[in-house]
Parts: C-alpha cells; sequence; structure tokens
C-alpha cells in the first residue's frame, strides 16, 4: 500500500520531465516563417511572400521523375519567369523540421539527392530571396503537385 502511495506520484513526476525532455530535444516544428497577430478569437497570418504569390496570381506545378536516380525535379510556373530564377523546394515532414529537405532548383530543374524516406507533409516553392511563395499537398502517387499561393487574394 505505501508503494502505491509513494510510487504512483513518483512515477507521474518522472514521466512529466521525460515528456519535458522530448518536447525540448525535438525541435521547432514550423519550418515557415510567418508572423501571426491575434485578432479577436482568431488569428491572422501575415506573410509578405504569399501576398506577392496571390496578388501576383502566381501559379504552378512540380514534376517528380522518381523512376530517375536521383530523382528529377522540373518546376513549371505561371508567369513562366518565376522558374527562370534559382527557386528552393522545401518537402515539409509531418512533424520534424530538422528532417525537412531542401532542394535548389536552377533554371527550373534539378536533382533529389536521394529518395525521401519518409511522405511529406507538403512542398514549400520559393526563390532564392523569399520574395514569393508556393505550396502544394505531396501525393506520392502524382507525377505532377500543383502549387498555389497559400494565401488567396481578396
Amino acid at each position: 500500500m505505501v508503494w502505491m502511495i509513494f510510487g504512483i506520484p513518483a512515477l507521474t513526476v518522472i514521466a512529466g520531465f521525460y515528456t519535458l525532455y522530448l518536447a525540448i530535444s525535438s525541435g521547432p516544428l514550423d519550418s515557415v516563417q510567418a508572423s501571426v497577430e491575434r485578432v479577436g478569437k482568431g488569428q491572422a497570418l501575415h506573410s509578405a511572400a504569399d501576398s506577392a504569390a496571390s496578388q501576383g496570381h502566381y501559379r504552378g506545378y512540380l514534376v517528380i521523375d522518381r523512376q530517375a536516380q536521383p530523382w528529377q525535379l522540373t518546376l513549371k510556373t505561371a508567369p513562366e519567369n518565376l522558374a527562370s530564377q534559382p527557386v528552393d523546394v522545401l518537402f515539409v515532414h509531418a512533424n520534424l523540421a530538422k528532417r525537412d529537405v531542401r532542394v535548389r532548383l536552377e533554371s527550373g530543374s534539378g536533382r533529389l539527392d536521394k529518395a525521401l524516406d519518409f511522405s511529406p507533409q507538403q512542398i514549400v516553392v520559393t526563390d532564392a530571396a523569399g520574395r514569393w511563395r508556393l505550396v502544394g499537398s505531396y501525393d506520392a502517387d502524382a507525377a505532377n503537385i500543383a502549387l498555389t499561393a497559400a494565401l488567396e487574394a481578396p
């Protein structure tokens, strides 16, 4: 009986510290930096890159050739000149930012060094300076991943 009185609370405290250790050591979860403003009971996202893509009506798709080793990536955008500059493609891990995979595309094409060992939550494409950003949902079966602005212009 005494072990239950002291043992269970002691194990609970130990488990709490272990949970805290896991939370601190896992690193940041959000790999996309954006400022958020609380408005009433909601939150409003402010991102200059998303606003620029939305106002410019930027769209595109990422072609992934999984038969090539390493995988071949080709970016097609509207307007076409977006892909002519160096762009970064980020394959976003579902919950660990340190596992995200970033690939630099030159003139709209590039290669992924090795096949992904995880199924990305989403794909984020941005220019090297971070002036615009397009996002899309990853589909392991699709050769073309549709990319749109994260925020639509009003």
